[in-house]
């Protein structure tokens, strides 16, 4: 007579897995890569830093040439973002896409926003074998995407931002078939992860006291107050006009404020 706790071993089912789709497509190398982009913005100290710091990093790991990103107070109003952060292509495109085209973008049709939902990553090439695109959406892409600006490869990443805003973070190569399977997986992994970083960041750069900048800055800044030119204030401080537009830009990162305006209204402020 045979061992009866051998048979029950041999019919016994197996459990059952417990890894994600994600996990079992990802390798050692796509950990590494996420984990090259998490570092690129774990840091950031807002919103605005990080879009930069997304969007310079998707560029540089996955080797995309355009890239843009995307804000909006829900997930339909991100198309309506007026001034998003554009990068490569995606600033020529932006013209005729916000006259146009945003509203018939592909990834906001109905089966690209439910892939969106769920996963937090939807491309063009998964659309297109998943069924039939709405006609608007595939004039979008035929016209838009392809014959316009020939892009190959499209896809889109749904973050989450604080105070329940969406963004959505646009991703476009001419080459075909830039993002495979493991592209896919990888940034499946980083919308969560990216979304952790992001809901918790104030919404604007905090504001630098102007007396924390070097001596020479805040010359700079006062001059511009002031309403002097470039060519003027190069000349009071006897600097080339070059080395004025480099401070310039640097004072904007370093103060948070997006315009010469901003900053001139910020230095008579700090004056009172």
């Amino acid at each position: 007579m045979g061992d009866s706790s051998t048979g029950l071993r041999n019919t016994r089912s197996a459990p059952p897995s417990t890894r994600s789709p994600i996990r079992k497509v990802l390798e050692p190398r796509d950990y590494e890569l996420a984990f090259d982009v998490l570092e690129r913005c774990a840091d950031a100290a807002s919103v605005p830093d990080f879009k930069e710091r997304t969007v310079q990093a998707l560029q540089e790991q996955f080797g995309l040439q355009h890239v843009s990103f995307f804000a909006g107070a829900t997930f339909h109003t991100v198309f309506e973002d007026a001034a998003p952060l554009t990068e490569g292509a995606t600033a020529k495109m932006l013209p005729e896409y916000q006259e146009r085209w945003a509203r018939h973008d592909v990834f906001g049709c109905t089966s690209a926003v439910q892939q969106l939902m769920t996963s937090g990553v939807a491309s063009l090439a998964e659309l297109q074998a998943f069924a039939p695109l709405p006609p608007a959406a595939a004039a979008y892409v035929r016209h838009f995407l392809g014959s316009t600006w020939r892009m190959e490869t499209a896809a889109a990443m749904r973050l989450e931002l604080g105070g329940g805003h969406t963004a959505l973070v646009g991703m476009f190569d001419p080459q075909p078939n830039k993002l495979g399977v493991h592209e896919m997986a990888t940034l499946r992994l980083l919308s969560r992860q990216l979304s952790a970083i992001a809901r918790g960041l104030p919404t604007t750069r905090p504001l630098a006291t102007l007396t924390r900048l070097p001596e020479r800055q805040q010359q700079v800044v006062y001059l511009v107050a002031e309403g002097l030119s470039n060519a003027q204030i190069a000349e009071t401080l006897s600097l080339a006009e070059d080395s004025v537009k480099k401070y310039i830009s640097r004072i904007l990162t370093a103060t948070g404020c997006q315009s010469r305006m901003e900053l001139a209204l910020l230095a008579r402020s700090q004056r009172q």
